[in-house]
């Protein structure tokens, strides 16, 4: 294949990287309630506040199993046990498959900005600004970057035997985050 045609590919898969990891477990994912137009009310506690660090700390070590089961083109859910459900452990290793398949990985990692933390009793919500831009796929030699810039994703998260994991993707329309 012509270096350019490689390249051009590489930029489509680019653009699908971002669009997948948007949408990824989605398919197994619960839908998510209707965005409702009022704020949370309830004044922060000491637990509340504890809750917020903890699924903070968690989706952190989950942006990091995604970085290195993808820049390691690693198809083993590993990673992600003990910080996300079975269910979105093995989406995820499904799409990093699929990337592998095609001979895709990707290097460098996104940029998170601040997030928006919701806790109701034992479910959580995690929203952000997500800045792909330098995580680049690759293929063969090629790299390829996007330049969406930051774009709203989001997690849900479920609280089991007093341990937070995420639990589905949000899908990008019901972030209520704006980037």
């Amino acid at each position: 294949m012509p270096a350019r045609s490689a390249l051009t590919r590489l930029s489509s898969v680019g653009a699908l990287v971002v669009v997948a990891l948007a949408a990824c477990s989605q398919e197994a994912a619960p839908q998510a309630p209707a965005p409702t137009t009022s704020a949370p009310t309830a004044s922060p506690t000491a637990t509340g506040a504890a809750d917020e660090t903890a699924v903070r700390d968690v989706v952190a070590k989950y942006v990091d199993a995604m970085v290195t089961m993808e820049n390691s083109a690693q198809v083993d859910p590993a990673p992600m046990h003990g910080i996300a459900t079975d269910t979105v452990a093995n989406a995820e290793a499904k799409r990093v498959k699929d990337l592998v398949d095609q001979g895709i990985h990707r290097e460098g990692r996104p940029t998170l900005g601040e997030a928006t933390v919701t806790v109701d009793g034992d479910s959580a919500r995690y929203e952000v600004c997500m800045d792909q831009d330098d995580w680049v796929g690759v293929l063969g030699d090629q790299k390829a970057g996007s330049d969406y810039g930051p774009l709203p994703t989001g997690w849900t998260l479920t609280r089991t035997d007093g341990d937070w994991l995420v639990s589905a993707t949000i899908p990008q329309e019901q972030v209520r985050v704006t980037c």
